[in-house]
């Protein structure tokens, strides 16, 4: 083999060994940065949170729900509109799941539900995530696996019926429940639950405009029946049914927080 080929060989394995020390004190950096630098709340912090009372309040909100008190139709109805594989799919952990995805072949996407949770969890660390638009998307994905890894898909979940912003000031499925229709979960028709599950993806324009209404609660509905919550009759009486909810206060809505 002439002299210049093995040379040559033996910078080319020089500069990979350069790059992969180069890559491993990068990594360091960024687990030591997103860990400690900028404020993350810690998994102890994660841990401590009340199951008992808003993590995010506002004036005006209701109490904390347990997940065990909200109709699970409900609940079914919000995940199959936000979040359908939330409890499917192998992992909620953002980089957990982007194994999977590559070994599964198909494309990762992040919970949306553990989105949104780890939004308003984000504002327990008041430092944490205020940098720069890529800072904050990096330190937002180090929360979201901390708190997969912490709270359970229960607990994110719960979290998720109690904070979530529905429109008209409303924070949770039990305010949504009350703001709109005057009346508790309990009492909700299958109409009525598939409407609320419907706020979340656009609370300003669904709870103005009743032709949306009907129509985003109606694909709910189809859902609903698609995995086996409702039955077809159910389904069928609750598509015909006229949707009806109370006028938008004439103070208009409160100021939306964090999720």
């Amino acid at each position: 083999m002439p002299k210049a080929l093995i040379v040559i060989g033996k910078l080319v394995l020089a500069l990979l060994s350069v790059a992969g020390v180069a890559l491993l004190i990068l990594e360091g950096w960024l687990i030591w940065h997103f860990e400690h630098g900028i404020g993350l709340p810690t998994e102890a912090k994660l841990a401590k949170i009340s199951a008992t009372e808003p993590i995010c309040p506002v004036d005006g909100q209701p109490a904390y729900i347990p997940l065990s008190d909200i109709p699970p139709l409900v609940a079914q109805a919000v995940i199959t509109s936000e979040d359908p594989d939330f409890y499917e799919r192998l992992s909620i952990n953002p980089f957990t799941d982007l194994v999977y995805a590559a070994f599964l072949n198909r494309r990762p996407g992040a919970s949306h539900i553990l989105r949104s949770v780890t939004h308003c969890l984000a504002s327990l660390s008041p430092d944490c995530c205020k940098g720069p638009n890529l800072e904050r998307v990096f330190g937002h994905t180090f929360l979201m696996a901390r708190v997969a890894k912490v709270l359970s898909r229960e607990r994110i979940l719960e979290i998720y019926l109690n904070e979530n912003y529905f429109g008209r000031g409303a924070y949770g499925v039990g305010a949504a429940a009350n703001a709109y229709f005057g009346k508790p979960l309990g009492l909700l028709s299958i109409d009525e639950v598939a409407f609320i599950a419907a706020l979340p993806k656009a609370p300003g324009q669904i709870g103005r405009r009743k032709d949306i209404a009907v129509e985003r609660r109606n694909r709910i509905i189809e859902q609903m029946l698609q995995s086996g919550f409702v039955n077809e009759a159910d389904a069928a009486f609750a598509k015909q049914r006229p949707l009806s909810f109370r006028d938008e206060p004439a103070d208009g809505p409160a100021p939306q927080k964090g999720l």
